[in-house]
Order: structure tokens, then C-alpha cells, then sequence
């Protein structure tokens, strides 16, 4: 099973207790239905686990029998889910309509569950879900400009603004950050799956965190490397020019020490000293080292 299918499977054995919530759920199956005459709405569905599915929902919504056809599809089977149902008619044509209003349409607002049956429904015909190990990537792909305006909207008044991309079946409303893909996912229903994007995040962060650490570390080495680099150069220039020789014991004794010890740390240089120095005291006199080197 892909990670879509594992998802719908845990989705699919929710229970719906209330009717408001089916009729929900069943707006949200219905949402890239096709509209037929006679008051007939045609639901395409990629898997037959789906399709049944669909049919026993809209027929304890609308108290009418589907019925389930095997059709094929550019070489792969499909399944068409055929509704013969005025209302579900009516309800897909107001759900496409131009400036259409879900809450306002189906009340999502005053049903908690509602608002989780209706993204279940919308994700069974139309979304997809990509494995968290992977990537993160949730993605809802509308047949129409009208119906993608539709789902934006009412996504965007949840606190979820999905990004659109054009599709060849469609228009595709999706997410790529951490957060929106797991916290949508919540929102549907999930409660096994869902352990499984927080451990691939925290997988991800320690990863990131170790990433950052290493490269901090190889960053500190680079910058040493090159300071010192610099210094024994510097000090080579005043050896050559006779100029170590005037300048105070201080500086002649850590010019010698660097010289001597190109590898050492400053914490390593600062304890060769007799007596020990402190830390800003050594980078003092290489710094004056530095200046005596360039006048």
C-alpha cells in the first residue's frame, strides 16, 4: 500500500454518528463528481476499496443505490461510482459555483466533526499524501478553477492557505511545510499515522541540529587554521626583518610558542606559556604581532 492508501484506510474506519456529518463527508466526496442529465452525478474513483466506499456513504445519505462499474483508463482500471440523485446533483453544481461558500453551504462552522468529515471526503476522491520519511507533501487536486476557488477559501478561513499549482487533471492545492501536512491530517481523523509524521520530524530535526553542529565545528576549525596561518606568516616577516628582536619579552616568548606550535589551539598556546596566560591576553599579543608585522 502507498502512504495515501494507508492514510485512507485508517480514515475510512471512523465512524460517522451523525447525519450532518455524512452529508459532510459526502459533499466532500462529491466535490470532482461529474454532473450527468437526469439528476445523475458520476464519481471516478482509482480504487476499488474507494468506490465501495462511496457508494454505501451516499446511500445512507440520499436513500438512493449506487451502483459500481469497472471501466479502463489509458491501460489501468478504474472505477465510476454512478448516483442517481437530484440532490446530490444540486449540491455538486453549488459546491462548483463560481464564489461558492462551503461553510456557509454545509455548516461546517457548528460541527467540529463536520469540518473533519468533509476534509475526509475531499481527500478520499482528491488528495494525496506523501510518505514523511520521504517528504512532506500533502496535495488536493480539484477538476475545476471554480472548485479549487472553493476549497481555497474555505482552507484559507481554517488557518490553512494552501500554495496552487496547475495539474493535468486539474488544479492542485498543496502543502510542503512540516506543520500543515500533520496538522491537516489531525484534522481528518488520524491517530496512528499521525505518530508516524512527528517521529519522521524529530528524526528530521536531530538530523538538522547534528548538521549544523558539524558544520559549526568544521566553520570554528577553517577560522583557526587561517588566524594561524596568518600569525606564524607575520612572525616569519618579523623574524626575517630583525624586528622580533626589539619588540618586549611578552610578545618574543608567544611569537616564539606560535612558531613553534602552528597546530596548538589558543587554549592549548595559552597553558605552554610560564606562567599561563589568560585567553584574551594571548589573542592581545597576537594581535599586536599582527600590527607589528604590517607597519
Amino acid at each position: 500500500m502507498t502512504f495515501t492508501e494507508r492514510v485512507c484506510a485508517e480514515l475510512m474506519e471512523l465512524p460517522i454518528k451523525k447525519n450532518c456529518c455524512r452529508r459532510a463527508l459526502s459533499a466532500g466526496l462529491l466535490l470532482p463528481a461529474m454532473r450527468q442529465p437526469g439528476g445523475k452525478v458520476i464519481l471516478p474513483c482509482k480504487r476499488e476499496a474507494m468506490a465501495e466506499f462511496a457508494k454505501g456513504v451516499f446511500e445512507k445519505t440520499y436513500s438512493k443505490t449506487a451502483e459500481v462499474n469497472v471501466i479502463g483508463f489509458h491501460g489501468h482500471r478504474q472505477w465510476q461510482l454512478i448516483l442517481p440523485s437530484p440532490a446530490a446533483s444540486k449540491l455538486t453544481a453549488q459546491l462548483r459555483e463560481d464564489g461558492a461558500d462551503i461553510d456557509e453551504l454545509l455548516h461546517l462552522s457548528e460541527c467540529e466533526s463536520c469540518r473533519a468529515a468533509f476534509l475526509r471526503g475531499l481527500f478520499f476522491v482528491s488528495g494525496t499524501v506523501n510518505d514523511p520519511q520521504k517528504s512532506y507533501h500533502l496535495e488536493f487536486v480539484l477538476p475545476s478553477e471554480e472548485s479549487a476557488d472553493a476549497v481555497t477559501n474555505y482552507l484559507s478561513s481554517i488557518g490553512y492557505p494552501p500554495r496552487r499549482i496547475a495539474r493535468n487533471t486539474g488544479v492542485g492545492l498543496y502543502y510542503k511545510d512540516a506543520t500543515s501536512v500533520a496538522d491537516l491530517i489531525t484534522l481528518m481523523g488520524s491517530h496512528s499515522i499521525i505518530f508516524e509524521f512527528y517521529n519522521a520530524r524529530i528524526a528530521s530535526d536531530i538530523r538538522n541540529n547534528e548538521n549544523r553542529a558539524t558544520n559549526c565545528v568544521a566553520r570554528n576549525i577553517q577560522k583557526s587554521v587561517a588566524a594561524a596561518a596568518r600569525q606564524i606568516d607575520a612572525i616569519g616577516r618579523l623574524m626575517e626583518s630583525g624586528k622580533l628582536d626589539s619588540l618586549p619579552e611578552p610578545l618574543r616568548v608567544t611569537a616564539l610558542l606560535r612558531y613553534r606550535n602552528p597546530d596548538a589551539t589558543l587554549d592549548e598556546l595559552k597553558d605552554l606559556h610560564h606562567p599561563p596566560i589568560s585567553k584574551s591576553g594571548l589573542s592581545h599579543r597576537l594581535q599586536k604581532l599582527l600590527d607589528e608585522a604590517e607597519e
